[in-house]
């Protein structure tokens, strides 16, 4: 048993007594990534919208980034890495999972067999609507999610497990399932991500961004600020920016500033990057930033910025207008009158906002002369 101390956090994690120095109020999905290192608990939202970060507290299943860390203390926390420790329902996931095929980008792997398990601790015979409604708290933005639900009765016992594939030097198994290369890692949590690692020396990037969905700013003594506030060592604007403050992934069409100059035009578009220290920058107040906001009217709709006196989100986009192009209609009635054959039918489609749960992080570092970027 550690020896907890005053501002310890003390629980069983993963099976084993553990005495953590982490801020209570700090979400239990930080002080596991940041404190115990165990980096198999992926964040995707912050929110508890995604459940990449479910865990099991008492063989329960959370979201970690809803639960503060002091709301562990004296309570057993199951990560992903505790599942492979797991010689009995936790091993039965793992290769049922594999066998199916059910982890393909693997960010929402971890949290999904977290609440797999919880599921099976619970109820080890469940039915495919029970299974459905465990892991419903728990997005995948690629699966579709049959192939998780298969594996989940498969290790259950409830269907039975599909073909092995035979590897041979013939072409029986084209279209045949086989076991992803990848597969091992994504189970298991040890797939690196884009915020799953970087140097030990690597300083921390805040941006600054807009709180009104347009407004004029100006910045106060920056260099004043950064002076008074140890830790931090720059502060970034649209200044330091080399060559052309633009970019798109058209380039043609590219108008959208690193940084934005004199006028914001949507709410959160960034105005400048505050650079330092980790602990410093994280617990910086950004409000804090010298810069003065003077908010002004917006333009939040088509007809409003294709108004005649509408203010120019771009200079060189007149009349608010990106591109042109040619649009040419046939007609319908005379091509349904000569077609061979007609075939009616009415179908029905969910709306799928198809985005990535991932988010996006990484860094960067000089190498030589050269600036070399890990990222998702």
């Amino acid at each position: 048993m550690p020896d907890p101390s005053q501002d310890a956090l003390v629980f069983v994690l993963n099976g084993d007594p553990v005495a953590l120095r982490a801020d209570p109020a700090a979400r239990l999905s930080s002080v596991l990534r940041d404190v115990a290192m165990l980096q198999g608990t992926k964040i995707g939202c912050d929110a508890g919208d995604c459940g990449a970060c479910t865990v099991l507290i008492d063989d329960a299943p959370v979201c970690a980034c809803l639960m503060v860390a002091g709301q562990a203390e004296g309570r057993n926390v199951t990560t992903i890495e505790g599942l492979a420790r797991d010689k009995g329902i936790g091993r039965r996931l793992g290769e049922a999972f594999l066998r199916h095929g059910a982890a393909q980008c693997g960010i929402c792997t971890p949290g999904m067999l977290m609440a797999a398990l919880g599921l099976l601790v619970s109820l080890p015979c469940p039915t495919e609507a029970q299974v459905l409604d465990a892991i419903g708290g728990v997005l995948c933005r690629c699966t579709g999610y049959r192939k998780i639900v298969a594996a989940i009765l498969d290790a259950a016992g409830s269907i039975p497990p599909p073909r092995p594939v035979e590897v041979d030097d013939t072409l029986r198994n084209v279209g045949r399932r086989i076991a992803r290369l990848d597969g091992a890692r994504k189970l298991d949590g040890s797939e690196a991500f884009g915020a799953d690692g970087w140097p030990e020396d690597t300083l921390l990037l805040r941006a600054i961004r807009s709180p009104f969905h347009r407004a004029r700013f100006t910045f106060g003594d920056l260099d004043a600020f950064i002076g008074a506030h140890p830790g931090i060592l720059r502060i970034l604007t649209a200044a330091d920016i080399p060559g052309e403050n633009r970019y798109g992934v058209i380039p043609p069409l590219a108008d959208q500033p690193v940084f934005a100059v004199a006028e914001t035009r949507f709410k959160g578009e960034a105005v400048a990057a505050v650079i330092g220290i980790p602990a410093v920058i994280a617990a910086l107040d950004l409000a804090a930033v010298p810069v003065r906001w003077d908010e002004c009217a917006p333009v939040l709709s088509i007809d409003e910025a294709l108004a005649a006196e509408a203010p120019l989100l771009h200079t060189g986009r007149i009349g608010n207008i990106l591109v042109r192009g040619l649009v040419e209609r046939g007609d319908p009635e005379r091509a349904l009158a000569d077609a061979d054959a007609l075939i009616e039918g009415e179908f029905e489609t969910g709306f799928v906002e198809h985005a990535y749960i991932e988010p996006e992080a990484g860094f960067a570092r000089r190498i030589g002369d050269r600036i070399a970027i890990a990222a998702c």
